[in-house]
């Protein structure tokens, strides 16, 4: 007689230790004398009696479930108002909060988020510069676009002064990131 424990037999025929602990609730695997291992030959032997159908309690019970309709699921829906939230639903509401607080905690720290105060903040920073770029643009351009005689050069110009706005707007998005990281 050959004894071994559940997970070393669950290896011996190639399955999870949790099939073993499902096959012993139905009583289709034999324990030895103190109820915690498991009986090698006679579990094997009563594997292959039962695995056929040919267990009359198996047979019954899957006969059982081919004749039973199929029952539907009932569709979910809101509770009565009337009723009284329950204890465990005030617990599980608190504990769903708890765990967001905790997950937008860790994002935080993560910089995958950021504090609103800092992002408005860098908001109007970045409309500040904005702003400041595009006057220095109309003050530096006008006087020169006024003496210019040709379409083509003023165009010319006008490419290279919002080619300037255009780089250093956008240079300064990356400034307000690093910004937000260390605050």
């Amino acid at each position: 007689m050959t004894i071994e424990s559940k997970s070393q037999f669950a290896r011996r025929i190639n399955r999870v230790p949790s099939y073993i602990t499902e096959l012993l609730a139905h009583g289709r695997l034999v324990l030895d004398s103190t109820g915690k291992k498991i009986d090698v030959e006679a579990s094997l032997a009563k594997l292959a009696e039962t695995s056929s159908g040919a267990n009359p309690a198996v047979a019954e019970r899957h006969a059982q479930a081919r004749k039973a309709p199929a029952t539907k699921k009932k569709p979910r829906t809101k509770k009565n108002t009337d009723e009284e939230p329950t204890r465990a639903s005030y617990k599980s509401q608190v504990l769903h909060f708890e765990n967001e607080q905790i997950k937008l905690e860790i994002e935080l720290r993560q910089s995958k988020r950021f504090e609103l105060g800092d992002v408005r903040r860098e908001a109007l920073n970045l409309g500040n510069t904005l702003r400041a770029s595009l006057e220095r643009l109309v003050d530096q351009t006008a006087p020169r676009l006024s003496v210019m005689q040709s379409a083509a050069e003023r165009k010319q110009l006008l490419k290279l002064e919002l080619l300037k706005l255009k780089t250093a707007v956008k240079a300064e998005f990356p400034r307000s990131l690093r910004r937000m990281q260390k605050s």
